[in-house]
């Protein structure tokens, strides 16, 4: 900890030559990962450790000289809840905190504690504050995870109810309506088994190891191709699928049922959104970059596209169901745009999770192109 009149980290020993380990408190400090800050009673801080200089943006530890050291709480740092929890705390000389947010540069949610200090250790308080951005940032995607899974059982479920209360009302014996609502009862159905299916993949993706062994990359594409290719069939698209010829295979040391569920879900996103007569291109190819090779797999298609200020959010929990309805609504040539909104998730927690890459570039109406990379073993 940086002191008012000691080197950087040694703080004096408090008047009355009252020996403390003021040494060792330093170094505890120094080494923790909270900001810390040592005030005296007058309210002006004696000391700060690097984590604090980080917090309030000093870009130097210890901080130059006039920054901080000497400067009251509001002075330093510019926020008056602080001081008054400093105050509140020295009145009653007991330990007060709360919570609040930071900001200026990066904005920052902590949990702010001041402790006063006995007069054994020279008076005065600290306050520690403990930085919980990325605990709150968790606790948003946990609401808004349970929110969208909330939504996406709703919606199907209302719907399978509906069409049940109307068959039992009498549609059920009408040669016409009744075939139409048990093939929706069937449908909606079929979209809730994808859904959990989905949901046990993601929760597998993103706590699971892969079990690697050693396969042909390209032989995996083109089993993949052949079992999409009745599927884009009937969707009326022009499924290619390139392989490099097998006798140059691309080997990989990957998680082969994880890896052919990467392959299989972006093929797949790309059929669905792309309007009949549309075409999907899906190739593997070795590349090398600064010595290293690494296998690029590309699946693009002449589909519908995504806006630019959504690509940053195209690998998001749900974000398709979003998108997939407000297409729906100005594309009527793409049907059958569903699927869970999980599908992206899935592929960029797996390929992370091999240590590669995934990627996207699309144009609005000009279509999209998926490119994932993967390590080659040596």
């Amino acid at each position: 900890m940086r002191t008012q009149h000691d080197e950087p980290g040694i703080p004096p020993t408090p008047p009355g030559g009252v020996p403390v380990p003021h040494r060792s408190i330093a170094v505890v400090a120094d080494a923790l990962f909270e900001a810390v800050l040592g005030i005296d009673e007058q309210g002006r801080i004696t000391s700060v450790n690097a984590a604090a200089c980080e917090l309030f943006g000093v870009t130097s530890y210890p901080p130059p000289s006039g920054e901080m050291i000497g400067q009251t709480l509001l002075e330093a740092t510019h926020v008056r809840a602080l001081s008054d929890l400093f105050n509140a705390a020295m009145t009653a000389r007991e330990s007060r905190n709360t919570e609040l947010r930071l900001v200026g540069g990066r904005e920052r949610q902590v949990r702010a504690r001041v402790t006063p200090l006995h007069e054994s250790l020279g008076g005065g308080a600290t306050l520690a504050l403990m930085d919980q951005t990325e605990i709150y940032r968790l606790r948003t995607v946990r609401t808004d995870f349970v929110s969208n899974v909330s939504h996406e059982l709703r919606t199907p479920l209302a719907s399978i109810r509906a069409m049940a209360e109307t068959l039992l009302d009498g549609a059920l014996h009408d040669p016409e309506a009744g075939p139409r609502f048990l093939e929706t009862i069937i449908r909606e159905a079929d979209r809730l088994v994808s859904l959990s299916t989905d949901l046990l993949e993601l929760s597998k993706a993103e706590a699971g190891k892969p079990e690697p062994i050693r396969f042909d990359l390209s032989q995996l594409l083109s089993d993949v191709g052949a079992r999409v290719a009745a599927h884009a069939e009937r969707r009326g698209i022009h499924l290619t699928v390139q392989p490099v010829p097998l006798t140059h295979p691309v080997p990989v040391e990957a998680d082969r049922s994880q890896i052919d569920q990467v392959v299989f879900n972006l093929v797949d996103n790309a059929i669905k959104y792309t309007p009949r007569g549309g075409s999907v291109v899906a190739n593997v190819e070795i590349n090398e970059s600064d010595g290293a090779k690494e296998a690029a797999l590309t699946v693009a298609d002449t589909g519908i596209g995504i806006l630019s200020q959504d690509l940053p959010r195209i690998f998001e929990r749900f974000w398709r169901a979003d998108r997939a309805r407000r297409f729906q609504k100005t594309e009527g040539n793409v049907s059958g745009a569903g699927g869970t909104g999980l599908g992206l998730s899935i592929v960029k927690h797996i390929v992370e999770a091999h240590g590669g890459t995934v990627s996207v570039e699309s144009e609005l109406g000009q279509g999209t192109r998926f490119t994932v990379t993967l390590p080659l073993p040596e």
